[in-house]
């Protein structure tokens, strides 16, 4: 079954995967970045929990609810944890300086598998995207997941904000 589930997996799948490993890899290393480009890895994780939970939105608008709720509850959240140690504004070359960090990389590869796991349960199982009870726990999984990872790089932004004042 596992064989049959991998060879029926858009190529377009396995391209978003390896894109978002490289992503996620090379965050291990200290790097400088714009704060623009420090959103990117947060806006894709959340366009790909949104289309994960599209039909479950559709079919219960309540879940959808639920998934805002605690997307701007973990946004709050993320938004008040403290930067990483190391993390500072470079202001001669307009860029953060992050330190190295496998968090990242562990948390593509946790939302891409609950993704991926939860497209291939609800392709193998219809009826699943109509029920509450497997809908609201992805939008609970999904929307603190995706908030917390904007939040924190709203927090990360921050930095620039402040050494600019």
């Amino acid at each position: 079954m596992l064989l049959h589930i991998l060879q029926r997996t858009p190529v377009w799948v396995w391209l978003m995967l390896a894109a978002l490993l490289v992503m996620g890899l090379s965050q291990l290393r200290t790097r400088q970045v714009t704060p623009a480009r420090l959103s990117v890895l947060p806006a894709v994780l959340l366009v790909m929990g949104v289309w994960t939970m599209a039909p479950g939105f559709v079919a219960l608008p309540l879940v959808g609810g639920l998934w805002l709720l605690v997307f701007g509850a973990a946004t709050w959240a993320g938004r008040r944890l403290p930067p990483p140690a190391g993390a500072r504004w470079l202001a001669p070359v307009q860029r953060l300086q992050l330190p190295g960090s496998a968090v990242p990389l562990l948390v593509i590869v946790g939302i891409s598998s609950l993704r991926c796991g939860a497209g291939v349960a609800q392709a193998l199982h219809p009826a699943w995207r109509t029920l509450a009870t497997v809908q609201a726990p992805l939008a609970l999984l999904f929307g603190s997941l995706s908030g917390l990872l904007l939040g924190r790089a709203l927090a990360v932004r921050a930095l620039a904000v402040r050494s600019a004042h």
